[in-house]
């Protein structure tokens, strides 16, 4: 499997106008062999830097590029929910445009891809992130674990769906645990998930949204949602 897939991929972007432009052109150049179709839906999320500006000038130069715009920061999951509300892929995932991952994380996973089947990457030993955000990703998946009865080595990862799937689901969460959230509900749905190691990158400029105060506060509302709205996983 590879060269007949359909992909879609979101790429979400708040004030990233340091490495929106190399995440997708490294999107770009490293998948469009690779696949039949490949479609990158960028979504402002409410930027005030040159990040919207960046995406326009990037569509207008790439027809597998389209552009959402959100006029205040919604959070990945909301990205996600619209970028994949006008998909054309036959499948879906999220590539982070602050370019901490790289491309080449979706060509190993292309093999894997089958019926019944979710394939997701993990950084285990292979994440230059500081010691706290390392021990904050790890407790975060210790506790889906414990709760979920399952053992997956990592949540927050490259994932990639079926597209129908996804729209099959009722995901609620607006932030980061929105993959987690889905990842949960494909294996409650008989999915089986194929986790591949990939190392991480030094993101290549601004900050990380995921340890700001209105992140983390979203991280944990949402992290309340599923673990009560999400129930009786277990692996098939």
């Amino acid at each position: 499997m590879g060269n007949d897939i359909n992909i879609s991929i979101c790429v979400p972007a708040c004030n990233e106008e340091e490495s929106l432009e190399g995440a997708v052109e490294d999107l770009l150049i490293t998948l469009s062999p690779a696949v039949q179709k490949l479609e990158l839906i960028i979504v402002n999320d409410g930027s005030t830097d040159s990040t919207s500006r960046i995406a326009e000038l990037l569509a207008g130069r790439y027809r597998q590029i389209k552009v959402i715009h959100h006029r205040r920061n919604s959070g990945l999951g909301v990205c996600y929910r619209d970028a994949l509300a006008i998909a054309e892929g036959d499948y879906f995932t999220w590539f982070p445009s602050d370019h901490e991952n790289s491309a080449a994380e979706f060509i190993q996973c292309l093999p894997y891809l089958k019926q019944k089947t979710i394939v997701t990457c993990y950084h285990q030993e292979q994440d230059p992130r500081s010691a706290l955000r390392r021990c904050i990703s790890r407790s975060y998946t210790f506790i889906l674990n414990k709760y979920f009865h399952l053992n997956l080595k990592f949540y927050n990862g490259l994932t990639i769906f079926p597209i129908s799937l996804l729209r099959s689901l009722p995901l609620v969460a607006k932030g980061f645990v929105l993959v987690a959230e889905s990842l949960i509900r494909a294996i409650q749905s008989g999915y089986e998930v194929v986790e591949l190691p990939a190392p991480l990158k030094n993101r290549v400029g601004g900050k990380s949204k995921a340890l700001t105060f209105t992140g983390a506060y979203q991280i944990l509302v949402d992290l309340f949602h599923i673990l009560i709205l999400v129930r009786s996983v277990r692996f098939p």
